[in-house]
């Protein structure tokens, strides 16, 4: 187990997991791997031609490159962050990533604190994946601030050793 996987879905919920995660990161060694999970089926401006589904693909990648990059704050983590963009289901693809043997952990916005709208509510896909996933997934309430993600993550220091 190397890794520790965040789902985001461009919210401030999200930003604020990606924080703690790189704190965590730090304190551990453990790996950042950021993912997007999208449905285009539920999209309400869903691209019709193969040409704009590429394009729509693209603009996704590109918006989560530039969300990790703005809220992965240590030079030495942003080098090593993997960013996946998926198509699925969320829940159900984030519970599939959480099997994988190389992840540790999921951290991701806490119940109730997505952004709605185009994109699936994460308070409904934190409760999914905390139902039933293959590792531990903790979840950031609202108010997390950087100085509690900090002294948080310290605790963790020497955990990653141990698994």
């Amino acid at each position: 187990m190397n890794k520790i996987l965040v789902p985001v879905d461009f919210s401030t919920a999200s930003a604020a997991a990606l924080r703690f995660a790189t704190y965590l990161s730090e304190a551990t060694g453990l790996q950042l791997s950021v993912i997007h999970v999208y449905n285009s089926l539920i999209s309400s401006n869903r691209p019709e031609t193969p040409e704009e589904r590429a394009a729509a693909r693209e603009a996704l990648r590109k918006e989560l490159r530039q969300f990790t990059e703005a809220h992965v704050f240590s030079s030495s983590a942003i080098n090593t962050v993997e960013t996946i963009l998926a198509e699925g289901v969320p829940p159900v693809y984030i519970k599939w990533r959480s099997q994988d043997e190389n992840v540790a952990f999921i951290i991701m916005g806490g119940i109730g604190t997505g952004v709605g709208g185009k994109l699936d509510l994460f308070g409904g896909i934190a409760q999914q994946v905390s139902d039933g996933g293959g590792c531990p997934v903790i979840l950031i309430p609202r108010g997390f601030t950087d100085e509690l993600m900090r002294k948080t993550a310290k605790l963790w220091r020497g955990v990653a050793a141990g698994m």
